[in-house]
């Protein structure tokens, strides 16, 4: 059995059922995650119905994870042509454009509204998941790669940073009275990661015990508010602690003190080099302390984080 969906001739999602195996292509690229199939289907399904807003422009269609949509958004000065429109299939990469990027039209698939009487449109993704391999496989930093990819240079480059909108604002202090936030004196966690494994939660209870005792209050990042509204959080926390994930991506062009960690992936043997915050020329260095679980303790790690810390507050 074989089920095409296409778009005004363009294939966008094809399933073909073999006698042991289901391959499943979107954009001609093969997804075999099972928890992202049907969210690619429901997505798909709705852009073959066509969008009137999108008669004549350029689709681009975010894949990718969170912190490499933050460097699309960020870039998009250079590689972004009049007339594209952004899908994503999280709603955190339409924030994310959003805020780096308010000018780019952005919408996440359940928010079209879809007519069957679209004009011709050209629908591809940012990057590939097959092209970001080999990108990735090249042994440079992203940012590296990306400028590659794009034959740039990027030095001369005036790259976006986040423009936070005032509603946004006000909700995040509205949220934050709600949950109890001391704003003047927090520290924002941020222990998720889909890119590496976790940190042993005896980790982060350690840490909440040591700064609860020099009195100073834990906020764990939580789903309950949207990107946006975190990076009005974090600019007001005393640091940021976190598992090297997307958010990071978002919030390390900050001037708070950020400790990022790097843990095991299963996909490279350290993810460091190729995403390390020294390569991003957008980063606030001076800011941000990097650790790695390959090469550290985690009893050590915690240790200097807690001596950074109490330092600062000298």
């Amino acid at each position: 059995m074989q089920r095409s969906i296409t778009f005004l001739g363009i294939p966008i999602v094809k399933v073909k059922k073999l006698d042991s195996c289901e391959k499943r292509y979107f954009l001609g690229v093969q997804y075999k995650v099972k928890k992202y199939a049907n969210r690619y289907d429901r997505f798909t399904d709705l852009i073959a119905e066509n969008c009137p807003e999108l008669i004549g422009k350029n689709i681009k269609v975010i894949l990718n994870n969170l912190g490499e949509s933050v460097v699309y958004a960020r870039t998009t000065r250079f590689w972004r042509k009049n007339g594209d429109f952004i899908f994503a299939r999280k709603p955190a990469q339409v924030d994310i454009f959003r805020m780096f990027c308010p000018d780019v039209p952005a919408f996440y698939c359940g928010e079209a509204k879809l007519n069957k009487n679209a004009g011709e449109s050209n629908i591809s993704p940012v990057l590939e998941d097959d092209k970001l391999i080999v990108l990735n496989n090249t042994g440079l930093h992203f940012y590296k790669n990306w400028e590659k990819h794009l034959n740039a240079d990027f030095s001369q480059m005036r790259f976006n940073r986040a423009v936070i909108s005032e509603e946004a604002q006000r909700s995040a202090l509205v949220k934050a009275k709600l949950f109890s936030i001391d704003l003047d004196n927090f520290v924002l966690f941020v222990p998720n990661a889909t890119s590496q494994d976790p940190l042993p939660i005896e980790f982060w209870q350690g840490l909440t015990r040591e700064l609860n005792a020099k009195g100073i209050g834990v906020f764990r990042n939580s789903k309950l508010f949207s990107v946006e509204e975190i990076y009005v959080l974090a600019s007001r926390a005393k640091a940021i602690i976190a598992n090297r994930c997307g958010l990071c991506d978002v919030l390390c062009e900050l001037p708070v003190p950020q400790y990022v960690i790097y843990c095991h992936n299963p996909h490279h043997e350290d993810l460091q080099p190729m995403y390390t915050f020294a390569g991003f020329p957008w980063a606030a260095h001076d800011f941000i302390t990097e650790y790695n679980t390959h090469k550290q303790k985690l009893n050590d790690i915690q240790a200097d984080i807690l001596e950074k810390l109490s330092a600062r507050k000298q």
